[in-house]
C-alpha cells in the first residue's frame, strides 16, 4: 500500500510538473508576441499553417498560441511522461491486486447491484490512464477556445471603431493604428493585427496581408470580416460602407448567439441535476429499504447459526 501511495504522489508531481512546463510555454509565447518579428520570423509563422511538412501538430498548436519551434517537442514530451507514469500506476494497481479487492467488494453487494458496477471498476484505471494522458491535448484546446473567444469579444469593438474612424475620413490601416494604440499588446487580436502592420510595412499587397491574418487566426467571425474587406478592395468599394454593414451584421449575429445559448440553457441543466439530484434521491429513497433488507438478512444468518 505505501508503494502505490508512492506512485500515486510521483503521478501528482508528474502531472503538476508537466502543467508548471505547459504554463511556463505560454508565457513564453506572451513575451515573444509583445516583441516586434522581424521578416524572416514573421514569414516562418505564416508558412506554419501552409506548409504540409511541419504537421497537423505544429498547425494546431500554432493555432492557440503555441508557436515557439520547441512547443511540439514539448507536447509530445508532456504527453509521453504522462503516459507512462500512468501505465506505471496502472501496473501497480494490478500488481497489488486493489482492482481486484474492488471487484470482490461489488460483487459481495446483496442483490447482484454490484456486478453492473464491476466492468467499469476494472476499467476505471484504464479510463483514468486515457484522461491523464490527454491533459496536454485537454491544456491546448482549452487556451484554443480562449483564444477564439478573445477575439470575439475584441472584434465588436475594433469594428465599431473602424467604423466610426473610417467615416471620419481616416483610412483603413491609420485607423488600425490607432485601434493598436489603444488596445492591450497581449490580446491575440491586437498581435495578429500587428502583425497585418508589420506585412503591410514588408512590402507585401494588402489582400495577400489580409489573407495571411484570416489565416493566423481562423476563427469564423473574423474570417468573414476579413472577406467582406477583401471582397470591398477587390470591386473599388468604399471601406466606411463595409465597415458598416459588418458592425450592423456582427451585432445581430451576436444577438442571435445570445438567445441561441439562453435557450440551450434548461437542456444543458439536465446533466447537471441528473448528476446532482438523482443519488441523492436514490439515497433518500431506496437508503431505509436497505437498511432494513441488510438487517433482516443479518437476522437470517444469525437465526440459522445459532438453529
Amino acid at each position: 500500500m505505501n508503494d502505490l501511495v508512492a506512485f500515486l504522489s510521483l503521478l501528482v508531481g508528474v502531472v503538476i510538473v508537466i502543467a508548471i512546463l505547459l504554463l511556463r510555454l505560454r508565457a513564453g509565447e506572451q513575451v515573444r508576441s509583445r516583441l516586434t518579428y522581424s521578416e524572416e520570423e514573421q514569414e516562418a509563422l505564416a508558412e506554419v499553417l501552409t506548409d504540409p511538412a511541419t504537421g497537423w501538430l505544429s498547425g494546431w498548436l500554432y493555432l492557440a498560441g503555441f508557436r515557439a519551434s520547441r512547443a511540439a517537442t514539448t507536447f509530445c514530451l508532456a504527453t509521453f511522461v504522462l503516459l507512462a507514469a500512468g501505465g506505471i500506476v496502472i501496473y501497480r494497481l494490478h500488481d497489488s491486486g486493489v482492482t481486484d479487492q474492488l471487484a470482490d467488494l461489488l460483487a459481495a453487494i446483496p442483490g447482484g447491484v454490484g456486478n453492473v458496477m464491476i466492468p467499469f471498476a476494472m476499467a476505471s484505471p484504464w479510463l483514468i490512464l486515457a484522461t491523464v494522458t490527454a491533459i496536454p491535448a485537454l491544456f491546448v484546446r482549452a487556451m484554443r477556445r480562449r483564444r477564439v473567444a478573445s477575439v470575439d469579444e475584441d472584434l465588436p469593438l475594433v469594428l465599431d471603431l473602424l467604423n466610426t474612424l473610417a467615416q471620419a475620413g481616416i483610412g483603413f490601416d491609420a485607423a488600425i493604428d490607432r485601434i493598436l494604440d489603444a488596445q492591450p499588446s497581449e490580446r491575440p487580436l491586437a498581435q495578429e493585427l500587428r502583425s497585418f502592420q508589420y506585412d503591410i510595412l514588408a512590402g507585401r499587397p494588402r489582400i495577400e496581408s489580409l489573407r495571411r491574418l484570416s489565416l493566423r487566426l481562423q476563427v469564423p467571425t473574423f474570417s468573414i470580416f476579413i472577406s467582406a474587406i477583401i471582397q470591398a478592395e477587390q470591386v473599388g468599394a468604399g471601406i466606411a460602407q463595409t465597415l458598416r454593414i459588418q458592425a450592423t451584421e456582427f451585432r445581430s449575429r451576436r444577438r442571435e448567439r445570445a438567445a441561441a445559448a439562453a435557450m440551450s440553457v434548461p437542456t444543458k441543466l439536465i446533466v447537471p441535476m441528473v448528476i446532482g439530484f438523482l443519488p441523492g434521491v436514490f439515497v433518500a429513497l431506496l437508503g431505509p429499504m436497505m437498511h432494513q433488507a441488510m438487517e433482516m438478512m443479518d437476522r437470517t444468518v444469525r437465526g440459522f447459526s445459532g438453529g
